[in-house]
Formats: structure tokens, sequence, C-alpha cells
């Protein structure tokens, strides 16, 4: 049988030397995407958080990418992890970035002490309360999340960390400043909206001036990326194709850009 071209193009990209490697995983890869149309073969992948190499038994407390192609269909055998834990894999390094790696085979579960190490400090809770509000580690999105009072209600906050990091400061200080002034934060939000004629586009003809629909759009979602900059999500709704509005706001509270997501 032909061998499918999309597997000999990802194959491709890594060394041929196969190596073996104690790692740990994040989390199972799931059943991936088809990595084109009409292929038999689908990508899928997940990321490692250290691993050990075991030509030497050097630790490396790196993080990276397990990625994995099989091919679908009845007899399919494909490979996968339980999720998070400490897993034999023999591997091929990508040529061009030495953090990802292709998965050849999972030999199955193991033990390391300096890996169950790491192991035991990622699986504690992380919580941080401050002023604003308590706010705890999402360990799968890398993420603290929380709520905020807002106004008359409350807005749900979310503050994107460093893979494998509890540092989140930048975040938290970009957060103070949105929060400095929560009233004129959100009317300059709010008036940065209304005063878009790009969005007025998505509104239908019959709701007349549309004058005030941007206090319709309740609280907003603030998302923090991990260098600190911060967008306020706004739920659409309908009129907006169900869409999300995001404002892009900088240090100083000034809005820089407006998109519709989803």
């Amino acid at each position: 049988m032909k061998r499918d071209e999309s597997l000999a193009r990802f194959e491709g990209q890594f060394d041929a030397k196969v190596r073996d490697g104690l790692f740990l995983v994040k989390r199972s890869m799931g059943k991936g995407s088809a990595v084109c149309r009409g292929s038999e073969y689908r990508l899928t992948g997940t990321r490692y958080l250290a691993w050990v190499d075991c030509e030497t038994n050097e630790l490396h407390s790196q993080t990276g990418g397990l990625r994995l192609m099989y091919r679908t269909g009845l007899f399919s055998n494909r490979q996968d992890f339980d999720g998070l834990g400490i897993y034999h894999v023999r591997f091929r390094v990508n040529s061009t970035s030495p953090t990802d790696r292709m998965i050849v085979k999972i030999l199955g579960k193991a033990d390391d002490p300096r890996l169950a190490a790491i192991l035991d400090e990622y699986t504690k809770p992380v919580v941080v309360t401050n002023e604003l509000g308590t706010f705890q580690l999402d360990r799968d999105f890398d993420s603290y999340e929380g709520r905020i009072p807002y106004l008359s209600g409350e807005a749900s906050v979310s503050l994107q960390v460093k893979e494998g990091s509890t540092d989140a400061e930048v975040q938290f200080d970009s957060l103070k400043q949105a929060c400095h002034d929560l009233k004129q934060f959100d009317a300059t939000v709010r008036r940065y909206i209304a005063e878009d004629e790009v969005l007025w586009d998505w509104l239908d003809e019959d709701e007349g001036d549309h004058a005030g629909f941007e206090q319709e759009l309740g609280e907003p979602t603030i998302a923090i990326d991990e260098d600190g900059e911060l967008e306020a999500w706004f739920y659409g709704g309908e009129p907006f194709g169900y869409h999300s509005i995001v404002v892009s706001v900088d240090e100083d509270n000034t809005c820089t850009g407006i998109n519709l997501v989803g």
C-alpha cells in the first residue's frame, strides 16, 4: 500500500535517531485533527513538563511537546497516555525545534524520584488571595481563574502564566491598574465599542439608531496574557452572531483594538 504523503512529511521533520526518555506528561492526547483533506492520518499530541534522558540519566527541567500521527480506521491502534503522569517514551527529536518530539512508541508508566518530586509540587493547589479577590491556578490551562467585584455585579478574570509557572506578578499589576478606577475603565471600554463602525454593520437595520447597545452587554470577562496585555471580553449575543466583542486595553487603560471572536 502506498505510504500517505502527510505521514512522510511529518516524520521528515525529525532526526532519524530513536531515543528513550522518561517524560512527565501533562495530559492525555485525545483524537487530534485531520492533517489534510483526504488523508487517513490524524495529528495529536500533548505537553511534557520535564524529562529524563535514559541514555545519560540526566534530568531536563524544560517543557515541550510530544506529538503523534496515527492512522484512523477500524484496525487503528492509536497510542495514548492515561493522563498526568510519568511515562517511558521512545521518541525522535525535531530537527529545528529540539523540545518538540515525535512519539515512536509509548512503553508504559515509569518511576523516577526527580520527576515524582516535580509531579508532587505540580499537583499542589495554588491559590492567591489579595485585595482584588481569590484566584486559583488551573494547571490544565496555565491560568489563574477568579472573580472580582465589578460595579454592580461581578466579572470573571483569567490570568495567563507561563507553562509550569506560578508567577503572575505582571498579570496582577495589570489587573490592579484596570481596577484602580473601574467606573472609568468600564466607561472607556464601552465608549470604544459604541464608536466602532464595523460593529454597527452587525446590527440589524430595524434596530433603530442602536443607541445604548453597548450598555446591554453585561459585565466583561477580563483576560490578561503572560506579558500583562489585557483584553475585555463581552458576549455579543444574537445581534453580533453570538460572537464575543474583544477590546484590547494597554497599561494606560487606553483601548487599542477591537475584534469579534468565536
